[in-house]
């Protein structure tokens, strides 16, 4: 068990399904054809990147915003990288990133 009350088999799990993320492209790159397509993982990597830029006397929690932009992404390993280009986006991701428990990948994560 780990000290977050998770077992070392779910930890193992959690890991694999974020290393799917380097293997996933964003979709948009892929759709315009740009060489070299930045993964799900690179792009999350990027954000919590970007949030190290905040100001220092900003009101913002620094650590929950790198938090967050290392998680944002997390439940493309299932339902992969929906943009609004794909029709589905309005109706669909909405329910099936629910049906991933969100509020539990929160709680352990934040």
């Amino acid at each position: 068990m780990t000290t977050r009350g998770i077992t070392a088999t779910s930890a193992v799990e959690f890991l694999r399904i974020c290393g799917q993320l380097k293997r996933l492209k964003r979709t948009g790159w892929v759709n315009h054809h740009v060489n070299g397509p930045e993964s799900v993982a690179d792009h999350m990597y990027r954000m919590a990147m970007c949030t190290l830029l905040l100001d220092g006397d900003s009101s913002l929690d620094k650590t929950r915003c790198i938090k967050m932009a290392i998680v944002h992404d997390l439940a493309e390993s299932f339902v992969g990288d929906i943009t609004p280009h794909d029709g589905t986006y309005g109706h669909d991701k909405p329910s099936i990133s629910l049906a991933l428990n969100p509020q539990d990948m929160h709680d352990r994560v934040m």
